[in-house]
């Protein structure tokens, strides 16, 4: 029997969240829990750690709607302010568990990542009770470890930026795409649980519309699919009833089981 793991979508909205800021449409107004999105991460609980996806503005909001209390790695799938400007709550687990967090990304995001955050990743001479203690490794096309889960990375098109999808198990994220190249596709065969992204029905240079994803969802076939990244067009019943069998959109607060 296979080890199971537990995948929590912290948040499934677009850059501005959902209501946005001033936004007067149907779904920002709407008191429905389902069409509230923070901005997207997930959480991935293995046994006693906990594997983050991106750490976005909400991230304290998150953190203690979850009653969060460790994070033992971080993924960044790109370096975008709505996947990492929420980095200095994790100074919080540090207290906690009064060790550094290892943090993984691509070598261009990594980059950003160093410059952005100069006073956590560089050698400035600040005073350090302010800031996280994180590591930040590179990594490519290779499989790695974080947080005692394999994960294998995949590249995901963003409008002209590379961006990190990952398979782990039988499950897959694949946040904030436009496109997915044919070789991650073949690391995507097989899969049973995926997320990705739909930001809306009309097109948009750096987010795939929700008629692309269900391209994609008619070549993978997984047995659940999950919409995220998404926008306040999308309102989270009438969308449902739209999908077939199978296909539906991701809230904050769904959770999955994996299977590793």
């Amino acid at each position: 029997m296979s080890k199971q793991a537990r995948v929590v979508v912290l948040g499934c909205g677009t850059s501005t969240g959902v209501p946005a800021i001033g936004c007067l449409e149907p779904v920002c107004l709407s008191e429905d829990t389902k069409n509230k999105r923070l901005r997207p991460s997930i959480l991935i609980e293995n046994g006693g750690s906990n594997l983050l996806v991106d750490t976005g503005p909400d991230l304290r909001q998150q953190a203690l709607t979850h009653g969060l209390r460790r994070v033992d790695a971080v993924i960044y799938t790109h370096y975008h302010a709505d996947h990492t400007n929420g980095i200095d709550d994790l100074r919080v687990f540090n207290f906690l568990m009064k060790k550094p967090i290892p943090c993984y990304a691509y070598p261009d995001s990594a980059t950003v990542l160093r410059r952005n955050f100069s006073y956590i990743f560089g050698n400035e001479n600040h005073y350090t009770g302010f800031r996280p203690k994180l590591t930040l490794e590179e990594v490519n096309d290779e499989s790695f470890e974080a947080a005692g889960l394999k994960i294998q990375p995949l590249d995901l098109e963003h409008g002209g930026n590379r961006v990190m999808g990952i398979r782990i198990g039988d499950f897959a994220y694949a946040t904030d795409c436009s496109s997915i190249p044919e070789d991650s596709m073949s690391i995507l065969r097989g899969v049973r649980v995926l997320i990705i992204d739909a930001l809306r029905h009309r097109e948009h240079p750096s987010h795939l519309t929700i008629e692309q994803a269900m391209e994609i969802v008619d070549e993978l076939k997984p047995k659940e699919t999950y919409f995220t990244h998404t926008n306040y067009e999308l309102e989270y019943h009438e969308t449902n009833r739209n999908l077939p069998s199978g296909v539906e959109m991701a809230y904050d607060g769904l959770t999955l089981g994996i299977n590793l």
